[in-house]
């Protein structure tokens, strides 16, 4: 007796068969959106990584004090006048009187502009130093350093560092009453914010992580590491 397929297995087959050809779309359009979710997340840890190594350098070329060995406060030209730096103690508002703790610089330096300073011999000592930097460029490509991934990249990422407008009003008793910060508004005189900006442009991602520093110094009881 001949073997042969019956007429109802022919017609389970091919509906199966359709099903399967039918699912393939999805299929593609799932595994689509998780490599772009992957470079997105990709693209997120480096603009971080690049920001937290920002941030392990001095707030400003004049912070550092040799001398000293630590991290002074430094004068600016920010609209927040009450947080001007006192002559004679070296505090200003809000400042605990001990040596150990946060102070004013002794010889009034000042907050330099913004980008690499004379001096530096090409060393980045402070964060403003990566400012305007050519992209640096994160490349993967499948057979190369893709190690087992179903995806590829290729991402630039650009630094930008400014001042941030702020602005503060404070009572006679030292209270703060108000404040008004833009990150957007980059003066070109020297405040006590800087805006750290990291934008990661590659394909179709375009994502900016910020991160904001401040002009407060250091203190003795949880010093930072002295740049060479």
């Amino acid at each position: 007796m001949r073997s042969a397929m019956s007429l109802i297995e022919l017609v389970f087959t091919i509906v199966i068969m359709g099903i399967v050809v039918m699912s393939l779309p999805l299929i593609l359009t799932q595994v689509q959106r998780n490599d772009a979710f992957a470079m997105q997340q990709e693209a997120i840890l480096a603009a971080k990584a690049k920001i937290g190594n920002i941030l392990t350098y001095e707030w400003d070329h004049n912070s550092y004090d040799l001398t000293a060995s630590r991290s002074f406060v430094l004068t600016t030209v920010s609209p927040d006048t009450e947080l001007d730096c006192n002559g004679t103690t070296f505090r200003r508002l809000g400042h605990v009187n001990a040596d150990s703790r946060r102070k004013c610089s002794a010889t009034g330096a000042s907050a330099s502009a913004i980008g690499a300073d004379e001096g530096d011999g090409g060393n980045f000592t402070d964060i403003d130093d990566f400012n305007g930097l050519p992209p640096t460029t994160l490349v993967v490509t499948a057979g190369e350093d893709a190690g087992t991934l179903d995806y590829i990249f290729d991402l630039n990422l650009t630094t930008s560092i400014n001042y941030a407008e702020d602005n503060a009003t404070y009572s006679s008793n030292g209270t703060l009453n108000d404040f008004t910060f833009n990150p957007n508004n980059a003066p070109a005189t020297p405040t006590n914010i800087k805006v750290i900006s990291v934008t990661v442009s590659g394909g179709d991602q375009n994502i900016t992580l910020r991160a904001f520093t401040c002009n407060i110094g250091e203190s003795m009881l949880l010093p930072s590491r002295p740049y060479q």
